[in-house]
This record gives structure tokens, sequence and C-alpha cells, in this order.
């Protein structure tokens, strides 16, 4: 113990009960401030929270109409493909 020293100075019958009652005092002022300033966590402990999904469901457009008529293909995100291929990919081989 770093500070073992201080027991020289403060009694450990006054300075544990201190220490272990600030430790309380802090955790239920956290647990107060959880309960009144968030609007999630009343209804979660309640049971009424709905659960949201994780993911959308619904596939991505493949196609877009432009506004002359021309059908223009919509841009997936290259940087994921080749981080997926360079996951999948064996070190050392290509």
């Amino acid at each position: 113990m770093n500070q073992g020293k201080i027991w020289l100075v403060v009694k450990p019958s006054v300075g544990l009960p201190a220490l272990l009652g600030g430790v309380t005092v802090i955790a239920l002022c956290v647990h107060a401030a959880v309960l009144t300033k968030s609007d999630w966590y009343p209804a979660y402990y309640s049971g009424s929270a709905k659960v949201k999904a994780a993911m959308a469901t619904t596939p991505a457009p493949v196609a877009t109409v432009a506004a002359a008529g021309a059908v223009v293909a919509a841009a997936a995100p290259a940087a994921a493909d080749t981080t997926v291929a360079a996951a999948k990919a064996p070190p050392g081989k290509k």
C-alpha cells in the first residue's frame, strides 16, 4: 500500500468508515443522477421500453433513376469491400 503512512495520522477506526461512507455517498449520487436525468432508464426499469431493431432489414436500393430518366447504379463503398476481403485473406498470401 503506497499510502500506508496515512494511518499514522488518521486512526483506522475513523478513516475507514469515512472512506467507505464517501464511496457510498458518491455511488448514491450517481444512481440518483441517472434516475432523474435520463428518460430511457425509468422506462427500462419499469419494463415498458421497447427494443429497437439493431439493423434495418430493408435492402439498399440497387439502382436510382436520375431526373433525366437515366438509370444510375448506386455506389457501394469500395473501402468496406476491400477491408472485408483483406481480413479474410490468410497472412502472407495474395
